[in-house]
């Protein structure tokens, strides 16, 4: 359940389903702060890093990224129970919902890996939208391992790939945001094609729960044109789409947002 099967650089690493293996001197560390509801539901944060771990740390603290992926996901729905998303050294693997301790593992080491990415590929953009483009990426991750902490806790019943549904609810969350949420959600595109560059598909890909990231680029860029394609005509014109998926891609676009309001039925405060 986790964000994606490999990292987005040129290792492909394996992942348990069970979530990040901690670093042990992160794991002995009580959360030096929680963020989110004051009741007995909902998402929060907390941070369970060491020293080694400041400049992600800091990184994730100074822009509020996970404090207002929460907020955001508190405000759209209920939830009977606390879920934490827990920063934290996961060693090899990467964020993942861990449905045993109910709590999500956002690892230090994905912070990285996102922020290089960028640096070693941002290089004709300056350094604040290098920063919003990070910042889409974790956002993203932050809704995708919550959608699948919401599929287990409220017993979502959904038809397809459980991973293909958090991508949705992921790019949902983001676009209803307007254009800095549009933008992330391109970040997030930009991302997965750039690790399908760095790292072409072979057979042990075709076989794993996560759809090929190439595909996934595309799905997301396709959600953002389909909810407002008179402003995402370049996405086409770069080819980033095909004119025959940009013009299936607003009902793309309203089925994602639909089955996610229908899946969250009772449970939704404010419509997607």
């Amino acid at each position: 359940m986790s964000r994606r099967a490999g990292i987005g650089t040129l290792a492909l690493l394996t992942l348990a389903v069970s979530g990040c293996a901690a670093d042990p001197d992160a794991a002995d560390e009580a959360p030096r702060r929680t963020h989110g509801r004051n009741g007995s539901g909902g998402f929060t944060v907390q941070y369970r890093t060491g020293g080694k771990d400041a400049r992600a740390t800091t990184y994730l603290r100074s822009r509020q990224v996970l404090e207002k992926a929460v907020d955001r996901l508190n405000d759209t729905v209920t939830v009977p129970r606390r879920i934490p998303l827990v920063v934290r050294s996961c060693g090899a693997a990467e964020p993942a919902y861990d449905p045993e301790t109910g709590s999500i593992d956002f690892c230090v080491e994905h912070v990285g890996e996102v922020r290089e990415h960028f640096e070693d590929t941002g290089k004709d953009v300056d350094g604040d939208e290098r920063a919003a483009r990070v910042t889409g990426v974790l956002t993203e991750t932050a809704y995708h391992e919550g959608a699948h902490a919401l599929i287990d806790t409220l017993g979502l019943h959904f038809t397809g790939r459980e991973e293909d549904v958090a991508d949705q609810f992921a790019a949902v969350m983001l676009v209803r945001q307007g254009r800095s949420g549009e933008d992330g959600a391109l970040a997030a595109a930009a991302d997965y094609a750039l690790s399908a560059k760095e790292n072409p598909a072979d057979d042990t890909d075709l076989r794993d729960e996560h759809s090929l990231d190439g595909q996934r680029a595309a799905n997301y860029a396709c959600y953002v044109y389909g909810a407002h394609p008179a402003r995402h005509r370049d996405l086409v014109r770069d080819g980033t789409l095909t004119e025959d998926r940009a013009d299936g891609c607003p009902d793309e676009w309203k089925q994602a947002k639909k089955g996610w309001e229908m899946l969250l039925g009772s449970h939704l405060k404010k419509r997607l």
